[in-house]
């Protein structure tokens, strides 16, 4: 009985005691207003740590099929609340999609988060700022600036070339971020117009000194966007100089690109905002964002679809037959885009693993979702301003009764009967905020897989062949993705036997 007398036992029992009732209040007083709105609160998610429910965010961010999970558990809809920050709804329901275009919510959450990384753009902004952005960037995805290929095709080129043959490789960080000429080198050429094949003398940073300071920022900014109000914890000086370079090579091209008179070539991103601002700080910022854009949406996906084609041998034959029947003819823009089954492919690869599998929303005044409420899910939930909505596109894209029974299967046949709507569906978001490259890098990543298909008989799976999304910016497989590329003209080390 002395332990219970102790001063220290007796404190503890006051304060769980003072957040129990603390969040048991918070959440009293929520449902008395959603009822007086003629709503009800979604199911509550149970967080094992109540403060800033960190246990849920950790797993959340570390594996997105807890996303998955959760809504098997609680239903398409549910709350997640903790003491010291704001409920974050989460949901996984079609008729709460349309959220994304409301006027209602906003993107302003995410200012948190990137701004000490890329400054404030068309990612964190709302209202006049994203619509002038978005006015400046859309002439930059007009066809005729992004069917041209050839500096792409250079890259692919390269990329194959030193790709190791008959003997197991990680092709996840090839796509991603090696020294090897990748997706980050063309994305830095649409962008900014830097060259890695034929880089400035001058620049202040090579292009591997800038790719390892880029990884050192996107691994900042998806670790304070997870922390959120937390990000305190971070330590800030060495992220800032990481930032500071990264913005003096962006600002190095700006200046370049001002200078230069290329009116006979395709615009580049950077084009776009030169022409109609001078405001250097507002420019530098988009181009930021762009590449984060640019570099991770079409890496990614090329990484997630061999790992699902290495470990089915059927469709990649079938896929190679496809390629070499059409030649050359196949390596156009409109081909490509047109190509119903690699884009097949390429629809089921996003809908089983999103390269983006959720956005966040914050709602900038009080609004209402259809649906989710009460005891049977079916009420309205009434949303405060400032109410955080997350938005899940990988638990959405599971729903049996729109995708057929085998949800978890790798089936790009499903996609010649089944016609989701654009709320059911979401790889590159929907309404005015949708996804402005999205063709250029369906095209893009068409293009290297049928290099890849033309140029080798085969594709085996190697190592465990585990895909758990890790979620940092975009989702890419913890375990990478292991595979063996088979040809009878090359030999194990890439030059023809």
């Amino acid at each position: 009985m002395e332990v219970f007398q102790s001063p220290a036992v007796i404190a503890l029992v006051i304060f769980t005691s003072s957040v129990l009732l603390a969040l048991f209040e918070r959440r009293r007083q929520r449902r008395r207003q959603a009822l007086q709105n003629g709503c009800d609160l979604p199911p509550r998610y149970k967080a094992k740590e109540p403060f800033w429910a960190f246990d849920f965010t950790m797993k959340l961010f570390g594996d997105v099929h807890t996303m998955a999970e959760n809504m098997q558990k609680y239903g398409k809809t549910f709350i997640v609340e903790s003491l010291f920050s704001a409920p974050i709804i989460f949901t996984a329901d079609a008729q709460n999609m349309p959220a994304m275009a409301s006027k209602d919510w906003g993107n302003g959450w995410r200012r948190q988060g990137f701004e000490q990384f890329t400054g404030r753009g068309i990612l964190t902004e709302d209202g006049e700022m994203w619509h002038q952005a978005r006015k400046m960037i859309r002439p930059g995805f007009a066809k005729s600036n992004i069917s041209e290929m050839s500096y792409y095709e250079s890259v692919v080129e390269d990329f194959i070339k030193h790709l190791p043959v008959g003997r197991t490789v990680d092709i996840q960080p090839l796509f991603i971020k090696t020294a090897s000429l990748n997706f980050m080198n063309n994305a830095l050429h649409w962008t900014i117009g830097f060259d890695a094949m034929n880089p400035p003398k001058d620049a202040p940073y090579s292009r591997d000194e800038f790719l390892k300071l880029w990884d050192q920022g996107v691994m900042g900014t998806g670790l304070r966007l997870m922390l959120g109000s937390m990000k305190f914890l971070l330590p800030d000086k060495s992220f800032n100089r990481v930032c500071d370079s990264i913005r003096s090579f962006v600002d190095y091209h700006i200046e370049r690109a001002m200078k230069r008179n290329d009116t006979q070539e395709p615009k580049r991103f950077v084009d776009a905002f030169i022409s109609e601002s001078d405001d250097r700080s507002f420019i530098r910022n988009h181009l930021i964002q762009g590449i984060i854009g640019a570099q991770d949406t079409t890496s990614v996906l090329m990484s997630n679809t061999i790992h699902f084609l290495a470990r089915r041998p059927e469709l990649w034959k079938e896929l190679r037959e496809e390629v070499l029947s059409k030649g050359d003819d196949i390596f156009s823009f409109d081909s490509l885009r047109t190509n119903t089954f690699m884009q097949n492919i390429f629809s089921e690869s996003l809908r089983l693993r999103p390269v983006f599998p959720a956005f966040q929303r914050r709602s900038l005044r009080a609004t209402t979702l259809p649906t989710g409420g009460g005891p049977d899910g079916t009420a309205p939930i009434y949303c405060p301003a400032d109410t955080d909505l997350h938005l899940s596109f990988y638990a959405l894209h599971r729903d049996p009764r729109v995708f057929g029974p085998d949800v978890e299967e790798f089936n790009p046949q499903r996609w010649k009967t089944i016609k989701p709507t654009q709320f059911e569906y979401i790889p590159f978001g929907v309404g005015p905020r949708n996804c402005l490259g999205r063709e250029k890098s369906l095209v893009e990543a068409a293009w290297m897989l049928a290099r890849l298909a033309r140029e080798f008989e085969r594709v085996e799976g190697r190592g465990s062949g585990k895909w758990q999304g890790v979620m940092k910016i975009s989702c890419a497989n913890k375990f990478g993705c292991e595979v063996a590329f088979f040809s009878s003209t090359r030999g194990q080390d890439g030059t023809n036997p």
